[in-house]
């Protein structure tokens, strides 16, 4: 095991991999302290106003906790079915 995977991110280093991750990587907006500890811990690399992910970097990404899918989510969708099928079952006067 390398130290690049024992090693805790604290949670802004995690944010700083995931922006990295996603291609929000302008350093103008990322955490210069953070950077550099990633750069430390080889999960980045490249140059200093672009950084990517290492190999290894990419694997700690992917074992970072995911937010839940939105679309997974649909209680507008289901709220407006279920009155569907209750206003159906009601009796007609």
């Amino acid at each position: 095991m390398t130290r690049s995977e024992t090693a805790p991110l604290s949670p802004n280093e995690e944010i700083t991999l995931r922006r990295v991750a996603y291609g929000q990587s302008d350093v103008a907006c990322l955490r210069g302290a953070d950077l550099t500890r990633l750069r430390d811990l080889r999960l980045i690399e490249g140059r200093a106003r672009s950084p990517v992910l290492t190999a290894e970097g990419k694997r700690r990404f992917d074992a970072l906790a995911k937010p839940m899918a939105v679309t997974a989510f649909d209680a507008q969708n289901r709220l407006m079915d279920t009155l569907g099928k209750l206003m159906a079952r009601a009796p007609r006067r």
